[in-house]
């Protein structure tokens, strides 16, 4: 048994047009799955209001008072006027027989897909407002009216609920409020028994309470010769001879009250250590006392709801813990809620389920546009670092370090910084980017809110990289491609490039991009697949590489990748006019910049030691200055002169971008106007759409006048 679905009418932020009634739209409808569920998002999002409306219909565990509020129900956003009625429901499934049988009043059946029936439970809060006063009942059923669910039917369906921030010391300490008096009152071991006689068997426990309570009590006992006895004739020869009425004999006693197994219980404290424990050791020992009911029982609603999963534990615990729930499905159905990044990482993307913008995304493999190899390749590298998109109001995803590092400088300078738009940078160190974008595009309506923008290079060499020799190339056109896929399918060809120069890139492509260890063996006599391929290679006609044809290479590249992924939304890529982000910049009104950058990294790089000071800058400023006067580098070979100590691997790109960042910076202090060049300039107009794109748009003087 297993919460299946949930729904909202009119219940918070969650509302609908027009009234309540069975056959109207939800305002919200979230699906779970029979194990760990875990909501994720930004604040405000839904999470608690999703975790709220479930304890709400079922009630919890630890005997809570819940009553529906005013603030409960939906206000018009735009009116500002509250509904006046409301409605959550609840459908179960997944029972077994022993489990449907508790529910025997209100249980129905629905035809699977196999000519099966399928056990289906349907419960329901409504909650009116009238004449100011608000009023609700629970019914379950599966008609439209149903009926009251009530006693032990209702009490089977209670929920463990650990709220947010909780306080885990007070929740296991003891008192009359003691949750862990309750848990323990609820396990089978302080069941009351009763003889064959049908008289009820008192608990061991109270027989050794009684022990206790006896001693003491003698201890204080005014008729006894113990130390305590002085304590108690001290009190009673205070209230004898100042404080009661002559004629009251009352005498006073210290005793150890209450003698029941409740009592008892309400004493005791669960404690990890004899020192005071931290707040994560007292969460941990909070969640594994709330588990104990659930190794106690089998025939009732095994639900657990945690909001904040995290609280209070460091990352190591909270890993543990995660593959705990994920691993021991005897706890039943869990769903939880987080902010952690390091959580959201280590959970089955199966599992996630995405609040945003009054809409929930799952993550399951039926919602989204992931193939089963990306939910694979996500598990293995989807870390805390880009974890972080699941909680963003827009997502820049980019191919490395460099962009990691620089993106963030230019949106701060053209007045976008990403931190208050809540814009995550997710650098997946590939050209991997679509495994991720897919995770935003949906199969079905709503279709997210989170704007992603793709910055990848285009990734085609300038022919100055050809060190002058005029190459001649085999040119990968759709005839080729086919002919090399009626040769074998087992070559991942999305990543060919548009030519090649020499059969060795061919053959490195190939040994690359196998999708499998080995092609499989060819008959003797006969060419291995891989010298088939070669062999295609060879049988095609060069030719001669040339500025023209690289122009004409790149509008195809790029119009091809842009009609890929500007149609689903709401992914769109930005690619560069030529090759890098490197050799964008070196084109571009900034190069002189990229030239400081570049021999700062030099001498990082020879001198590990090296701390830069302002006169370092100052007096590599001044070189670069006096070597280049243009504005900016029109001949090309030029621009590559720039870009080839990044391009060969002299000095690290990441080195380089984190010192250039440092230098716009820099200058934009000293008064320069960075960002009227970096608005102006074409070349990294790419990089400043993408940024608008996942922020806002740039508003032209002529607008803001309209």
């Amino acid at each position: 048994m297993y919460l299946h679905e949930l729904k909202l009418w009119n219940f918070r932020k969650y509302g609908i047009d027009g009234e309540v009634f069975e056959s109207s739209e939800p305002g919200l409808k979230v699906q779970f799955r029979d194990g760990v569920n875990v909501l994720v998002g930004e604040n405000d999002s839904g999470k608690t209001t999703i975790v709220d409306a479930i304890r709400y219909v079922l009630r919890t565990q630890s005997l809570e008072y819940i009553q529906v509020e005013e603030k409960d129900f939906h206000q018009n956003p735009v009116t500002n006027l509250r509904t006046t009625e409301m409605k959550i429901e609840c459908t179960f499934r997944g029972f077994s027989d022993t489990e449907a049988g508790h529910f025997l009043e209100w249980i129905g059946f629905e035809e699977k897909g196999d000519g099966q029936k399928e056990y289906i439970l349907k419960v329901w809060l409504y909650a009116r407002i009238k004449d100011n006063s608000i009023y609700q009942y629970v019914r379950a059923g599966v008609d439209i009216e149903g009926s009251y669910i009530e006693g032990e039917a209702r009490d089977l369906m209670r929920v463990v609920y650990l709220k947010p921030l909780r306080d885990a010391l007070s929740e296991m300490t003891h008192g009359n409020k003691s949750r862990l008096a309750q848990i323990l009152k609820s396990h089978s071991i302080f069941k009351r028994t009763k003889d064959v006689h049908g008289n009820e068997i008192r608990h061991e426990l109270e027989d050794k309470y009684n022990t206790l309570k006896d001693s003491i009590d003698d201890f204080f006992d005014l008729s006894k010769t113990e130390k305590g006895k002085e304590i108690t004739e001290t009190i009673n020869r205070l209230l004898g001879e100042k404080f009661l009425l002559g004629k009251d004999a009352r005498t006073a006693g210290i005793t150890l009250t209450g003698s029941d197994l409740v009592d008892i219980l309400k004493q005791l404290d669960l404690i990890l250590e004899k020192n005071k424990s931290g707040l994560g050791s007292l969460n941990l020992l909070f969640i594994a006392a709330e588990l104990l009911l659930f190794e106690d029982t089998n025939s009732s609603l095994k639900l657990t709801l945690i909001e904040e999963l995290e609280a209070h534990l460091h990352p190591q615990y909270q890993l543990r813990l995660i593959d705990f729930i994920n691993t021991n499905k005897q706890y039943g159905q869990f769903i939880l809620t987080t902010h952690s990044t390091t959580l959201a990482s280590k959970i089955d993307l199966n599992s996630l389920i995405v609040c945003n913008n009054n809409h929930v995304f799952p993550m399951g493999e039926e919602h989204t546009t992931l193939k089963p190899t990306d939910y694979r390749f996500l598990e293995r590298f989807l870390d805390a670092t880009k974890a972080n998109l699941f909680f963003a109001k827009g997502v820049i995803i980019v191919e490395g370090d460099a962009e990691n590092l620089l993106i963030p400088t230019i949106a701060e300078i053209i007045g976008r910084p990403l931190h208050k738009y809540g814009i995550s940078i997710v650098n997946v160190g590939s050209t991997a980017f679509k495994r991720y974008a897919n995770i935003f595009v949906r199969k079905e309506i709503p279709l997210f809110d989170v704007n992603v923008a793709i910055l990848s290079d285009l990734d085609i060499r300038s022919l100055e990289y050809y060190e002058g020799s005029v190459p001649t190339v085999t040119i990968v056109n759709d005839g080729f491609i086919n002919k090399l896929k009626g040769i074998t399918q087992d070559i991942n060809y999305s990543n060919i490039p548009e030519f090649f120069s020499t059969k060795t890139e061919f053959e490195t492509f190939i040994q690359n991009n196998k999708t499998i260890a080995r092609f499989p063996n060819q008959p003797k006599g006969k060419l291995s697949i891989k010298e088939q391929l070669v062999q295609i290679f060879d049988s095609e006609s060069q030719t001669e590489l040339n500025e023209t044809l690289l122009t004409s290479l790149r509008k195809e590249k790029k119009e091809r990748i842009e009609s890929q992924w500007n149609d689903k939304f709401p992914v769109k890529i930005y690619l560069p006019e030529h090759w890098t982000l490197e050799y964008e910049i070196a084109s571009s009104k900034l190069y002189k910049y990229l030239c400081q950058a570049i021999e700062l990294a030099k001498i990082e790089k020879s001198n590990p030691y090296f701390s830069v000071s302002d006169d370092d800058f100052n007096s590599i400023k001044a070189a670069i200055n006096s070597s280049h006067s243009a504005e900016v580098l029109i001949d090309k070979q030029e621009i590559f002169d720039v870009f080839q100590p990044v391009c060969n691997s002299a000095v690290s790109k990441a080195i380089v971008a984190q010192y250039l960042a440092q230098i716009l910076i820099m200058e934009k202090e000293l008064g320069v106007n960075i960002e009227e060049a970096i608005l102006s300039d074409l070349q990294i107009k790419y990089i400043v759409d993408a940024i608008c794109y996942v922020t806002e748009p740039i508003i032209s003087e002529s607008e803001n006048q309209e």
